[in-house]
């Protein structure tokens, strides 16, 4: 069950992933999974969040979701990659509004769960996947769009990987922060939750015919 997500050439998901295609168990009347209730306290995995999360979990309004997708000018059946997933809202709209498949990527094994579960009750095991894991282990390259929501310091460290693994043509899109170095091709203003504004820009990977080049972005 789930659709395969491509890339690597062999079109599976790197052995590291963890690949969420189970049907967990409902809660009466198919109510979410509180999130207190998402998974019990597990002291190693406390650690491994401590030294690898790249930054907090802040929610996302759904209209700066909406004009990220629009930014990004997501079309059907292309791939969008959310990095530091959450509880699933960017490839969930992805799929729903814009006939997208979704790859979220997150290492909270809370937010996994409580993320998988939304993807239930909408029925969209057949367009969106989380893996649980850290986002700078995982395979970029089958990716057309990629949402990153996340500190100065997280996309500081996601640059060399981006660089990295996205393919040619490949569009990254980012609230509120930007990505050091790189030139946006598009810049959005999205006034949210009252009066704060959320700032998205819209980054288009390029490589010349002769090697490789991370310099160049835009049209």
């Amino acid at each position: 069950m789930g659709t395969e997500i491509p890339g690597g050439g062999s079109g599976q998901l790197p052995k590291t992933a963890l690949f969420f295609v189970l049907v967990l168990p409902l809660p009466l009347g198919g109510a979410l999974l509180a999130q207190e209730d998402a998974v019990p306290f597990d002291p190693a995995g406390a650690e491994r969040l401590a030294t690898k999360k790249l930054s907090g979990y802040e929610a996302t309004p759904p209209l700066v979701v909406e004009k990220m997708l629009e930014l990004a000018q997501v079309r059907r059946g292309e791939w969008v990659y959310d990095l530091g997933s959450g509880d699933g809202r960017i490839v969930i709209m992805a799929a729903q509004k814009f006939g997208a498949h979704g790859v979220g990527i997150e290492l909270d094994p809370h937010w996994v769960r409580l993320s998988v579960s939304k993807i239930q009750v909408a029925g969209l095991f057949e367009q969106v996947q989380i893996i649980e894991g850290d986002v700078l282990e995982q395979d970029l390259s089958a990716a057309d769009v990629v949402a990153i929501y996340t500190t100065p310091y997280g996309t500081l460290k996601l640059r060399p990987h981006l660089e990295k693994s996205l393919k040619d043509g490949a569009r990254v899109v980012t609230c509120v922060y930007h990505i050091p170095d790189w030139k946006p091709a598009r810049t959005m203003s999205v006034r949210a939750n009252g009066s704060k504004t959320y700032e998205l820009k819209l980054y288009r990977m390029s490589r010349q015919s002769q090697g490789v080049s991370f310099s160049k972005f835009g049209r």
